[in-house]
């Protein structure tokens, strides 16, 4: 197995990922991994029955873990990764009385510049049983905090906890904990960016109400006093749907500077659509804008 071929692999996609996330601002960390022939025998060995009879084959040779601060970047990157590329979604159905953090784990098929070189580079014994696959999984960082915990110290040396009920029960709801602590962060800065609007701090308002990294400080001075004598565009500025603007940011092929006036004139293009606001663009702007929605 050529080890360092399908880590190159593996590289390139992990850039590609990297520009799309950084492309919409998003606040996130990417790990990668390539499995050794030792993981990938062990994996077999475990059901060759299932391996042999075709019933299955290996999909995560390439493997990435997405890290997201925030449970609504979750939304955002299973609506972006569910393309015609997608081969399999797993996503756990949790009831309402269990506690682990929900895995979202989504299979991708490899893109074609380089599956011939991957299929080369894999070992010959195991090669029938190995499609040409990578794997994306996508955790919040407090639940992959836990999980990294858990995995290590609890499921990788299960006889350790037997006759231990009451503190694997602990363990387990620790995630609960952290879940609830996830939601009330996104509550908090929602909630923030409210009292931002009525107080008349708009750029706290928009910081707190998108949760991307921005490029600039402050609207400019024209932007600013706009807001300020039209109050009832920040209150449809604040009834924009996150999910779909930070998609619509992944999703286009382009990229735009995310700067506080850029921000909201893309919101206003999408979703608040008044026309003094618009005429604030410019023709550099327009131009900017029109060519990133058209990519």
């Amino acid at each position: 197995m050529d080890d360092n071929k399908i880590k190159s692999i593996a590289a390139k996609i992990e850039k590609d990922i990297t520009d799309t996330l950084n492309r919409c601002g998003m606040m996130f960390r990417i790990f990668s991994r390539v499995k050794t022939e030792r993981s990938i025998k062990h994996k077999f060995d475990v059901e060759p029955e299932n391996f042999l009879s075709g019933k299955r084959k290996v999909q995560d040779v390439i493997g990435f873990r997405i890290v997201v601060y925030f449970p609504d970047d979750v939304d955002v990157l299973s609506f972006y990764y569910d393309t015609n590329k997608l081969v399999k979604r797993s996503v756990d159905d949790l009831g309402t009385s269990t506690f682990r953090p929900q895995r979202l784990n989504l299979t991708h098929s490899l893109p074609e510049e380089y599956i011939e070189e991957f299929r080369k580079a894999l070992p010959e014994e195991y090669k029938p049983y190995i499609d040409n696959t990578y794997e994306i999984q996508i955790r919040t960082i407090f639940s992959e905090g836990w999980h990294e915990a858990e995995h290590d110290l609890r499921y990788k040396c299960k006889e350790d906890w037997e006759g231990y009920n009451s503190y694997s029960r602990t363990l387990n709801g620790v995630i609960a904990t952290l879940e609830t602590a996830e939601w009330s962060m996104k509550s908090l800065f929602h909630e923030m960016a409210f009292e931002n609007m009525m107080r008349g701090h708009f750029r706290a308002m928009l910081r707190n109400k998108m949760r991307i990294r921005l490029k600039d400080d402050n609207f400019s001075a024209p932007v600013e006093a706009f807001l300020k004598s039209n109050r009832d565009v920040s209150r449809r500025f604040m009834e924009t749907n996150r999910v779909v603007f930070v998609l619509m940011l992944c999703s286009h092929k382009g990229s735009i500077k995310l700067t506080y006036d850029n921000v909201l004139f893309l919101v206003n293009r999408i979703d608040i659509f008044n026309d003094e606001l618009s005429a604030l663009e410019g023709e550099e702007t327009k131009a900017i804008l029109d060519a990133f929605i058209a990519s």
